[in-house]
């Protein structure tokens, strides 16, 4: 079944068209690469998946269910997606392990369940030692792990990764998409992961989407 399914889709900026009649499926439990160079409009797709932005033409459908087109716009919160952004989108004021917990709160579930399900995320991610520390304590590399613990604590349906891994090196890359890989055959999740870089793109990615 398709979790997500875009179809003849059409974005402008001003007198710019990033793109135009595009059409994409992924499965439940499918990784799908959007690749290309910056500007191509890898973000922007993400972004009208994710509900941060609305299409000019044509209808996104998120498991059967149109979230934008034909009059309907669904807001992010109603998607069960999540989105790990290039630039981290960390909440300056908040620890690391209040990242955490307070995406995990949305999920009703108890303290104890709460910290325990942190610890298995900031584990996988390598940060245990630096969950007590603020953003600008962080190296880019962090924040970005920081990124994808909390995009993860969400259990989302969806999974959109806007340049996951530009700041790590290859070890922890692997180790890091082997635990994605767990949650999403766990769970069926669908992944759009869009990146300019063509090893990850074929090392991660079952499907390639090549934008230009």
């Amino acid at each position: 079944m398709s979790v997500i399914q875009c179809d003849n889709l059409t974005k402008r900026f001003g007198g710019l068209t990033v793109f135009h009649d595009l059409s994409l499926a992924a499965d439940s439990g499918e990784a799908l690469c959007l690749f290309g160079r910056s500007g191509c409009g890898k973000t922007t797709l993400l972004r009208l998946v994710a509900g941060l932005e609305a299409p000019d033409r044509g209808q996104i459908r998120l498991r059967d269910t149109v979230v934008s087109g034909n009059g309907i716009f669904v807001p992010p919160a109603d998607r069960r997606v999540a989105m790990v952004f290039q630039d981290f989108a960390l909440w300056p004021h908040m620890r690391v392990e209040r990242h955490l917990d307070f995406v995990l709160r949305s999920r009703r579930m108890t303290r104890c369940e709460r910290q325990c399900r942190a610890d298995a995320l900031l584990d996988l991610v390598q940060l245990q030692s630096h969950r007590r520390a603020f953003p600008h304590q962080l190296s880019g590399g962090e924040q970005q792990r920081v990124s994808i613990a909390r995009a993860l604590a969400t259990e989302p349906d969806i999974l959109l990764l806007d340049e996951p891994f530009s700041n790590l090196d290859a070890t922890l890359k692997t180790r890091l998409w082997a635990g994605i890989l767990e949650r999403k055959q766990n769970a069926g999740v669908a992944i759009l992961f869009a990146t300019h870089d063509q090893q990850d793109a074929e090392n991660f990615c079952g499907r390639i989407l090549t934008m230009d």
